[in-house]
């Protein structure tokens, strides 16, 4: 399962955090993926795990911070249909066993709703008509 991980940490203890980090073996179904610092006290780490003593490890972090930790969803091809203003794309993602024609369509009707406003305040008026529109259906 793919998990995101946010450590914030006091960057003069980086020598306690990378001597925590190398002692010992991480489990091998732990997959890192990425590891990103941000500009402030915060690190990113995109993870796979499978098993208990993957998250164990991982909490290793807490020793040395904060680390908050949630199971990711990818949805990254949403987002690009979304950055792209590409409806059919999207459209695409959404159609997936399960979900009722109805419910790709009403999905696909907010996202239109949104695409076609003159601005992103008609915008945000058009999602909360959409909601009204959900809950009278």
């Amino acid at each position: 399962m793919l998990f995101v991980s946010i450590l914030t940490s006091d960057r003069s203890h980086d020598p306690e955090l990378w001597a925590t980090i190398w002692q010992g073996e991480p489990p091998p179904s732990l997959e890192l993926i990425g590891a990103y610092n941000l500009g402030n006290d915060k690190r990113v780490f995109i993870w796979n795990g499978e098993s208990l003593a993957d998250t164990q490890f991982m909490d290793r972090f807490n020793e040395v911070g904060v680390i908050e930790t949630s199971p990711a969803f990818d949805r990254t091809n949403g987002w690009r249909a979304a950055f792209g203003k590409d409806i059919d794309a999207f459209r695409g993602q959404v159609q997936r066993p399960g979900r009722s024609p109805a419910d790709v369509e009403s999905a696909v009707d907010l996202r239109t709703r949104g695409m076609n406003a003159v601005n992103r305040h008609a915008a945000r008026a058009a999602a909360r008509q959409w909601t009204r529109d959900q809950e009278g259906a």
